[in-house]
């Protein structure tokens, strides 16, 4: 700082010294993170950034040291301007590198990740394409050696995960599983980065299990996880996401096998997972929603009432503290809808019917047409308007009921473990659309929906569907 202080405006040595001075500030915000060390150490890239010729090799470096920067930034503070400032700095610093720099691949990755963090921030689709694009590219340019080739490998396979959460395309779930695969089999079992590896990799296998019903990657999801769990710190930053994934799939488990022993795990890790994130994190909405739906299903089996009150509660505040843009909006108002339903068929207070009908509607309303979500919130939706048929015989409300059903049918892929949920309740529905009017080919169709769902329902499942 004394050599700073001394050195002329003008000197070439300055931009050295206030590089120096801003790693060692950004290494001491590592070690105890103090927000002013990390805004010192922006400041003083920012200061190199000014000094350097436009177009400079040497300000591609500076230009990617200072979108890290701004990286950390947003992920404590979670302020957008940051992001879009990483994401434009990060972008000329890749702009200003040879392909065949050695520093290439990290830059594109690292744009590649702050193009992912504005995806899952904003929900634009074209960031998330866009960085797809970037990961296959940084991976085929690394050679095998490459220092961060196992994290190359795991970007790829995470940006393939999220476009298949966006599009239901099975082989994008298919290839990312593929690639992160790959990377725990070069990964060292002391490395930084596994625990993270491992639990990306079973909540992916346990995403492949949801579409196929395969109990091979259920099994193999919640071994990953508890490995995870199990090798991660307890102050590791990543141990929270760790334990809402094997609580996941633990639900899972319980809803394959009736073991009420997984569901109490299950909440049990998730809710540890609650407790260690702070509320400003853009994770404690999540964790907060797969809490609220673990709740809910245990309420199903033992009737606690207090169970399914918490359940409300905490799901109201998740969807409080979430913009109605985020891309979690929909989730969470579709497991509100499933509390309230379960609420009305306690209490059969109408309000809550009300409620949960237009909370559902509004969760179809914020997601594109082609978005695999939509095969749990149409059949919710579905059984909602059949329940306010059951209460007002509305035949307006049967009939929607039995068209919003055939639109769950409609888009839940023939292996899909919702498969024969959709079709049941289709059945259901139809059954009543007979007793209404007796024609009996509303019943021969009830009757074939129905079998179809003795069919495809696997023999091994204790519970059925939380819906």
């Amino acid at each position: 700082m004394q050599a700073l202080d001394t050195t002329p405006e003008g000197d070439p040595a300055r931009a050295e010294l206030l590089s120096s001075l801003g790693q060692v500030l950004y290494d001491r915000y590592l070690k105890k993170g103090a927000m002013v060390d990390l805004d010192e150490a922006l400041g003083a890239m920012r200061q190199v950034a000014d000094l350097l010729p436009s177009g400079d090799l040497e300000l591609a470096g500076v230009l990617h040291n200072l979108g890290m920067l701004l990286g950390h930034k947003y992920l404590r503070t979670k302020a957008l301007a940051d992001l879009e400032e990483a994401i434009q700095v990060t972008r000329q610093a890749v702009d200003t590198t040879p392909e065949d720099h050695p520093e290439w691949v990290a830059r594109v990755n690292n744009l590649e990740l702050r193009l992912s963090d504005r995806y899952s921030c904003t929900g634009a689709v074209r960031d998330l394409e866009e960085a797809t694009h970037l990961a296959r590219r940084a991976l085929k340019e690394a050679p095998d050696d490459h220092p961060d080739y196992p994290g190359l490998l795991t970007n790829l396979g995470a940006r393939l995960g999220d476009q298949y959460l966006m599009t239901g395309a099975i082989a994008n779930l298919e290839e990312a599983i593929r690639y992160m695969r790959q990377a725990v089999d070069v990964t060292p079992n002391d490395h930084l980065g596994q625990p993270m590896l491992l639990s990306n990799f079973g909540h992916h296998l346990g995403e492949r299990y949801i579409r196929t019903g395969a109990v091979v990657d259920l099994k193999e999801a919640v071994q990953v996880l508890r490995q995870a769990v199990h090798i991660t710190p307890d102050d590791d930053p990543g141990q929270a996401a760790s334990l809402n994934n094997l609580g996941l799939q633990l639900g899972q488990q319980y809803l394959r096998t009736g073991a009420t022993a997984d569901l109490d795990e299950a909440i049990q890790y998730i809710q540890q997972a609650v407790d260690m994130t702070p509320e400003d994190n853009t994770h404690w909405a999540v964790y907060k929603n797969n809490l609220g739906a673990q709740l809910g299903d245990r309420y199903l089996r033992t009737g606690a009432i207090a169970d399914l009150e918490e359940a409300i509660r905490i799901l109201r505040q998740a969807i409080h503290a979430t913009p109605e843009s985020h891309p979690n909006s929909a989730a969470l108002s579709t497991n509100l809808g499933i509390q309230l339903s379960n609420q009305y068929s306690r209490t059969k207070a109408k309000a809550d019917l009300e409620e949960a009908i237009q909370i559902t509607r509004q969760g179809l309303d914020s997601i594109p047409e082609d978005h695999p979500n939509r095969i749990v919130q149409l059949d919710i939706l579905a059984i909602l308007l059949g329940h306010r048929y059951s209460e007002t015989r509305a035949i307006a409300d049967l009939e929607e009921a039995i068209q919003v059903a055939r639109q769950a049918v409609n888009v839940t892929p023939q292996s899909h473990l919702y498969r024969a949920g959709v079709l049941n309740n289709l059945g259901d529905e139809l059954s009543n659309l007979f007793l209404r009017t007796g024609d009996i080919a509303d019943l021969e169709e009830a009757i074939t929906h129905l079998q179809q769902a003795v069919e495809v329902m696997p023999q091994d499942y204790q519970t059925g569907q939380r819906c």
